[in-house]
């Protein structure tokens, strides 16, 4: 399973989906980050959260963890059949580690 996760830093969850400079992309199988560079997206006037989906799915992302995504995005997310974990609100600034921590003890 293939996990994408916002961040400006690398280091920790950005607030915003489609604006964040990079996705981390962790893989469960070989339990290891990538790193997706989204900065041609985060530029663009309009549709960055669409375009952003877009780049993701070719990826073949199964889950995107975020602390919101924008109604248009959302949509297009659930068009291409690629989940949203939601953060809670209240814990913002989480490390990469600790929201992929927090999504995998879900169940």
């Amino acid at each position: 399973m293939k996990i994408a996760i916002q961040t400006m830093d690398k280091e920790f969850v950005a607030e915003n989906f489609g604006r964040s400079l990079f996705y981390a992309i962790y893989d469960t199988d070989g339990e290891e980050i990538f790193w997706l560079s989204n900065e041609d997206n985060a530029e663009a006037a309009h549709g960055v959260g669409i375009q952003s989906v877009a780049m993701l799915s070719r990826e073949e992302i199964d889950w995107v963890i975020t602390y919101h995504v924008g109604p248009k995005a959302k949509d297009v997310l659930e068009q291409t059949g690629i989940q949203v974990f939601t953060l809670p609100p209240d814990q913002n600034l989480l490390k990469i580690e600790e929201a992929i921590r927090l999504f995998l003890n879900s169940d």
